[in-house]
């Protein structure tokens, strides 16, 4: 779980600096890899169905989880189409270091 714990944090900074960037399809493929990765340790499911309580996971990855369920209770609510931009903006709203550092950079 460190392991994932370390990549979650690497690639959360890798998205911050391509959102101040603006390279919207760099960052859905970076997003991507790290769905997968998160999947091969069965955290969520191939509906990106989280499978764990987020509670009991490490910052980053429960933040992470916390803010999967809830990009899809919006969108069931809305029957609209999950994409993985959808759920990279409420994550990195909920982190607090995008919020500090990386958020008034970008204005």
């Amino acid at each position: 779980m460190t392991e994932l714990e370390k990549e979650i944090e690497y690639t959360l900074y890798q998205l911050m600096e391509l959102e101040i960037e603006e390279e919207i399809v760099q960052m859905g493929q970076v997003f991507a890899k790290l769905l997968t990765s998160v999947q091969v340790a069965q955290l969520i499911d191939y509906k990106l169905d989280v499978l764990v309580d987020p509670i009991e996971c490490l910052p980053e990855t429960r933040v992470l989880l916390e803010s999967l369920i809830e990009v899809k209770g919006r969108f069931k609510r809305r029957r609209k189409l999950l994409t993985h931009r959808d759920i990279l903006k409420v994550w990195l709203r909920k982190n607090a270091t995008f919020k500090s550092e990386f958020l008034p950079r970008m204005f």
